[in-house]
């Protein structure tokens, strides 16, 4: 993910644009398709994925389950407004944020300060709001914590849950502040669901007890249930929703907000691991601050959960500055790097370093994990495109030179233009799409001409991003998508068919950005839109769930191939060795629905099944394509599944609906027995 990404679009448009094609199929009967028994090579393990960095809050105050907002007063200037944010006093309270007195750690110098009046009736406090909002349900547990201290106040604090209006759905009485700071922990019960997200995380003490002392308060906390249960764990439904598309990578932590805007607020893996009061945090690149609850341990803990390959983008020695003028970006001299390469070879080293004989091993085992994690994709930087020349000429060779040496297992993707010379020559290279529907269908078959001289690509962010061919990063206005739409994702789909049929060469992708907060966010569309309850999933969503669930082991040769001519279907055929399943997989971006008549060069049996998105016929929708599901309407576009039967053992018609995706499964248990010429070799399975 970048600020300002015009410059790239430029980028990638001279380099892989291809002709439209001559021909187009027309309805009804639009095209005659055989599936063949010829297995062209397998495909890759980790073809699909996702991108993640904190941006459109979907870490802190997205997938990362905490609840509290600012909770602990992280990269913020004490005594401001806006060290605030987030928090609200209550019946009259004096709040403000100081570094005046000692801080919960070192980590955490800031504090809240509570100043309660000398003439005060009834209890009095203060508010968390939340991430605009705090979800209250009957039968969660919520597991909360806060720091206190005093020098005149040793009363009891209450904490509680509360309605904007003042219903309390849970409360705690807090006893044994002293002049120190004390740790208290605490837990919530709800006895009934709030009706709304309206609701506030209270505290308060009886005003006639405290009247005119000082309360410091600091590094609060308050976590419902997580995913799979896990301390300081994900958001149960958002965690849910990415889970169930089995993605098979997970491309961390960014992105600009790996970079940083300075080489001081470049994202520090070994400042987001141990306790959370031992965690800075830090002045982010998207407008707001990272607590790093979010961790190293916890997406590394987060890929596992996924069963996805983890790719670890590490700092390579630049951080962003003005887009418009690249000679304004800091960059590492040559002569000053070696620090950073250092820092990077400690952090592979905590992340698969022995448990008993490894400095960085050890101090992971004592965070609870001795067993190393598997590692084995390093992506050195960020869309170094953008500072091509010190990339090519030192920065990009030590970094491997000195991993490589350490870590020769290690596989490493080059983050430059894929025509920009690099020594060591790279063998993996990631570059970004974002653009609109136009272009991704035109360039569906971009892969088909990639060269086969063992280097290897990673489409490390696409998206459909805008319906204006000529400025794909504008406003809403002119064009930018607020939401991913039906057809922005058949295109998608149409382009992900081409990077499937061509996976020899294309080892993974990862759609980004991931997640997007409706009250905060920086970049449009999103996968995933939420605020604190709900959850829309997108079209795009369903395209990824639909491509990456539906795997086959070996791309299936069909007669003819998806070519320009064929336009606007596109498709990949399958066939899953482990299964017995084929899989064909066809995006519709026309306007019309289009008849395939489907030959089989294999028996099946007797049935097929198919899973499709598309706008509904008979719907108040149909034949509307540049629409979205919303927040508001969170299924206007679901896939829609069903079985068919196929009378005739080697044919059967299937109607591709207008800008439509569609999956259709047919199994062949007598597939590896037919006369074929049959793909055998194991040679080209990803290691």
């Amino acid at each position: 993910m970048l600020l300002g990404k015009t410059r790239i679009l430029v980028l990638v448009s001279t380099w892989c644009l291809l002709p439209l094609g001559r021909g187009e199929l027309l309805a009804p009967n639009a095209l005659n398709l055989r599936l063949t028994t010829n297995l062209t090579h397998e495909i890759s393990p980790t073809i699909y994925g996702y991108m993640w960095e904190d941006i459109n809050h979907s870490g802190d105050g997205g997938l990362y389950g905490e609840l509290l907002q600012n909770r602990a007063f992280q990269a913020v200037l004490p005594g401001t407004q806006n060290a605030l944010n987030s928090w609200q006093p209550f019946n009259g309270a004096r709040l403000s944020v100081t570094s005046k007195t000692s801080g919960v750690s070192s980590s955490l110098p800031n504090s809240l300060e509570v100043t309660i009046p000398k003439v005060v009736a009834g209890p009095i406090g203060f508010d968390n709001t939340g991430f605009w909002g705090i979800k209250i349900q009957e039968g969660w547990t919520y597991k909360g914590s806060l720091y206190a201290k005093s020098d005149t106040f040793s009363g009891a604090i209450t904490v509680s849950l509360k309605s904007v209006r003042g219903t309390t759905f849970a409360s705690k009485s807090l006893t044994g502040v002293s002049k120190n700071w004390k740790k208290f922990t605490f837990e919530l019960e709800p006895t009934a669901s709030a009706n709304d997200d309206n609701n506030i995380f209270n505290v308060v003490v009886d005003g006639k007890a405290a009247a005119g002392k000082v309360i410091h308060f600091g590094m609060f906390s308050l976590f419902p249930p997580t995913f799979r249960g896990r301390e300081n764990g994900m958001r149960i439904d958002l965690a849910e929703a990415l889970a169930a598309t089995q993605p098979s990578i997970w491309r961390f932590p960014g992105g600009n907000n790996l970079e940083g805007m300075s080489f001081d607020t470049r994202w520090k893996w070994n400042e987001t691991i141990g306790r959370l009061e031992d965690r800075p945090g830090r002045t982010a690149d998207w407008g707001y601050s990272n607590t790093d609850g979010l961790g190293l341990l916890e997406y590394l803990n987060w890929a596992e959960d996924l069963g996805a390959e983890p790719i670890l983008g590490v700092w390579d020695g630049i951080s962003i500055a003005n887009y418009s003028d690249l000679s304004t970006w800091p960059v590492v001299p040559e002569a000053e790097l070696q620090p950073y390469i250092d820092d990077v070879l400690n952090e592979i080293e905590f992340i698969i370093g022995d448990a008993k004989t490894t400095k960085w091993g050890k101090v992971r085992a004592s965070l609870g994990r001795e067993e190393p994690y598997a590692l084995k994709f390093i992506e050195i930087g960020n869309e170094d495109q953008f500072q091509p020349a010190s990339y090519a000429a030192y920065r990009w060779k030590a970094f491997v030179t000195a991993i490589g040496a350490k870590y020769p297992q290690m596989e490493f993707i080059a983050t430059s233009l894929p025509s920009t010379a690099l020594d060591p020559a790279y063998k993996k290279i990631d570059f970004h799409m974002y653009n609109s529907p136009s272009w991704f269908t035109t360039n569906a078959f971009m892969f088909d001409d990639y060269p086969r001289n063992g280097t290897q690509f990673f489409v490390g962010e696409y998206a459909v991003t805008s319906t204006n061919d000529a400025n794909a990063l504008g406003d809403i206005p002119s064009g930018r998508l607020a939401y991913p739409t039906l057809q922005g994702a058949a295109a998608e789909a149409a382009f992900m068919t081409g990077m499937e049929r061509n996976s020899d060469v294309v080892f993974a992708s990862a759609y980004a950005p991931s997640l997007q907060h409706i009250r905060s966010y920086q970049w449009t569309p999103d996968i995933l839109t939420y605020d604190a309850s709900r959850l829309v999933k997108s079209t795009s969503y369903y395209v990824q769930q639909m491509f990456s669930v539906n795997r086959g082991t070996h791309v299936l040769a069909t007669s003819p191939s998806s070519t320009p001519d064929t336009a606007p279907l596109f498709w990949v055929a399958s066939f899953n060795n482990e299964t017995d399943i084929i899989f064909l997989k066809v995006s519709n971006t026309g306007t019309s629905d289009l008849v395939a008549n489907i030959f089989l060069d294999f028996p099946i049996t007797g049935f097929g099944t198919a899973t499709s998105i598309s706008s509904p016929a008979l719907s108040p929708i149909s034949g509307l394509f540049n629409v979205s599901n919303t927040l508001e309407e969170p299924e206007l576009i679901i896939p829609v599944a069903n079985s068919f039967a196929i009378p005739q053992p080697d044919r059967f018609n299937y109607t591709f609906p207008a800008t439509s995706v569609t999956v259709i499964t047919l199994q062949s248990p007598g597939f590896g027995n037919s006369d074929s010429q049959q793909f055998g070799s194991r040679s080209l399975f990803w290691v």
